[in-house]
Formats: C-alpha cells, sequence, structure tokens
C-alpha cells in the first residue's frame, strides 16, 4: 500500500479541474496514470503548454494553431529558448475531471455511501452521507480549490448553508487552517484530508490508509465543552447520565473530559466526543 501525495497534490493544484493533457502529467507526476482514465475532453483548446525551465513572464509556451487542425506549442520568449513541441489535437484540447468517477471508487476508504453526484456550489460536490461510526448519517462534501483563499470561502459557505454537522473532504490539507478548525468544531463538523486517507493497493484499488473506523475527531475545545453537552442535553432531552453511559465512561471521566484533564487521544475521550456528533436515533447503545 503506498500514498498517494502527488496525485492529491495535483489534483489540488489544477485551477477548475480543467487542463490540457501535459498539465495534468506535470501536476500529478507519476501518478498522472490513475487520473488519466477520469479526464475528459472538452470543446476548448488550451492556451498555454509547460516549459521545461519557466525563467520569467514570458513562460509557459503558448498553444498556437496552424490552421490545418495541428497545433504547436511556441516559446514566447525574444530569443526562444524553448524548442517548439508538435501537438496533435487531442494534446490541445482541455480536458476536466470526471470527479465522480474519480470518488466513486474510494468511497468505502472515506466512508462514505455514495448518490448521484451533485454539484452544490463552484468547487463543491455532494458526495453522499458517511458510513463512519463517528459521523454517521452526516451528508460529506467534496472541496476542491486551487486557492487558499476560495477554499476558505466555500468552507464557511457551506456551514452556514448545511442546516447540520457534515464531513468535508478535500484533496489535501494544504488549505486547512487553526481557524478553519475550530469553525468545524463549533459545527461538530469533521475534515477529511484524502492525502493522508487514501492510498493504492497493490493490486491497483484505492484503500484506506488507516482503520476506517479510527476517524480522525477534532477536540472540542475545552471552553467550549460545556456548551457543547448543554445543546445536546436540549435538543435531545437527555441527561449528563446518557452521555456518558453512550460513551460507555464512568461518569468521573466525563467530568475529567469537561474540565479538559483527560487525554484528547484516550479512547475514553473519542468516544465522549462521538457520541455528542451522532443521532441518539442513529446510535446503538452499548
Amino acid at each position: 500500500m503506498r500514498k498517494l501525495t502527488p496525485l492529491w497534490q495535483g489534483i489540488e493544484s489544477v485551477p477548475g479541474l480543467a487542463a490540457i493533457p501535459a498539465y495534468w502529467e506535470l501536476f500529478c507526476g507519476l501518478e498522472f496514470p490513475l487520473i488519466h482514465p477520469h479526464l475528459r475532453p472538452t470543446d476548448d483548446i488550451g492556451g498555454m503548454y509547460p516549459c521545461p525551465h519557466p525563467r520569467d513572464h514570458d513562460c509557459p509556451r503558448g498553444i498556437v494553431p496552424y490552421g490545418d487542425g495541428t497545433f504547436a506549442a511556441i516559446c514566447r520568449h525574444p530569443h526562444k529558448l524553448c524548442d517548439a513541441v508538435p501537438l496533435a489535437p487531442k494534446d490541445a484540447l482541455v480536458y476536466a475531471l470526471d470527479v465522480g468517477a474519480l470518488v466513486r471508487p474510494m468511497a468505502e476508504a472515506i466512508c462514505v455511501r455514495t448518490q448521484n453526484l451533485q454539484v452544490r456550489a463552484h468547487g463543491v460536490w455532494e458526495l453522499g452521507l458517511s458510513t463512519s461510526r463517528a459521523t454517521r448519517n452526516h451528508p460529506v462534501f467534496l472541496l476542491v480549490f486551487a486557492r487558499r483563499d476560495d477554499f476558505r470561502s466555500a468552507l464557511r459557505a457551506l456551514a452556514l448553508s448545511c442546516p447540520t454537522p457534515f464531513v468535508a473532504v478535500a484533496p489535501t490539507g494544504n488549505h486547512m487552517t487553526v481557524e478553519l478548525r475550530e469553525d468545524l468544531a463549533r459545527r461538530q463538523s469533521d475534515f477529511i484530508s484524502m492525502e493522508e486517507r487514501v492510498g493504492l493497493s497493490e493490486d491497483g484499488r484505492f484503500v484506506a490508509l488507516e482503520i476506517a473506523d479510527a476517524d480522525e475527531i477534532a477536540p472540542t475545545p475545552v471552553e467550549r465543552r460545556h456548551a457543547v453537552v448543554e445543546k445536546y442535553k436540549g435538543d435531545f432531552n437527555c441527561t449528563d447520565q446518557v452521555i456518558f453511559e453512550d460513551a460507555a465512561v464512568h461518569k468521573s471521566d466525563f467530568y475529567k473530559w469537561l474540565k479538559g484533564t483527560l487525554g484528547n487521544k484516550s479512547s475514553k475521550s473519542k468516544r465522549i466526543e462521538e457520541v455528542l456528533r451522532t443521532d441518539p436515533k442513529l446510535r446503538t447503545r452499548r
């Protein structure tokens, strides 16, 4: 099993998930063959072609049509520092990533029950519902953006428009910040980086890099724990006892968690966090 860092970093580097094949190959490197079957030709001709040694504002090379159905990538530098590259029509076409075709084979690895992929907003897709024990039946959204500011705006818009806790998925964690993590924690929502979650098996299948149930749950900030517990009890008309019994912890451990003296990485803390993120109707009592 191996990590797919070049693939995920590459996907997040292509603005709008559409580019000529040379750019897809440049960004995805040796893992380009994994994404190539999921690229769909558009009717657009690309304007730029990668330079082997980019130097200044004259790079990259420009794609020029010859008028007979063929093209070439021409160096735009006055001294023609790069050789021209003849291009067949298929090499000059812009190819868009079929997001659904790529994501469906890895649904199990990211713990999602897929549905017909829906575009929620620019760069945001509705993937389906979480099958993870910690976030079961929470809606799952994929966010893919080349720019951090666009990712931040989309995630915050999603948090405002989604009435329930949700799971945000992105190719990498490059755009995630402490501030955004805290925003998600306040919404009792989670984040998954595909770079950290999805790998490739020896037989070429997308698989989880870690046990699916060992989901990363961002610990609730200590200063918010009393408010989170009170909201949970109000939403589901229950008591502290119901929470610590559902979490299978002693009441003393529950109160230690409330005060922040129970280790965040302990199994007890994780079970408490899990309970507070799940509708009791969707959870089997221990």
